[in-house]
């Protein structure tokens, strides 16, 4: 073979290298851009669900519906006479 022969076929094979690596780098960021459409979306249902349980946490935790279900179980304020402090660390 020729030397011009060799240049070509090494020229053909760079070439070809080059073609195979821009595919496989456009395959990448395709698949990169799907992760992180799930990723993105997945973000977004979890963000959703904290909200609605901190709505919930607060709806739950209100201090007046607390007042109301512990009447309607019939309990009462304790007098100041009832309260006892302990203090922390005592058994």
């Amino acid at each position: 073979m020729s030397r011009g022969v060799v240049g070509l076929m090494i020229l053909a094979g760079l070439l070809t290298g080059l073609g195979i690596r821009q595919v496989s780098d456009r395959r990448e960021r395709m698949r990169l851009g799907y992760e992180l459409s799930a990723a993105s979306a997945e973000l977004r249902r979890v963000s959703e669900e904290n909200r609605r349980l901190r709505l919930e946490k607060s709806v739950l935790t209100d201090p007046d519906r607390i007042e109301r279900l512990a009447a309607n179980l019939g309990m009462v304020r304790p007098t100041t006479d009832q309260i006892r402090v302990v203090p922390k660390g005592s058994r």
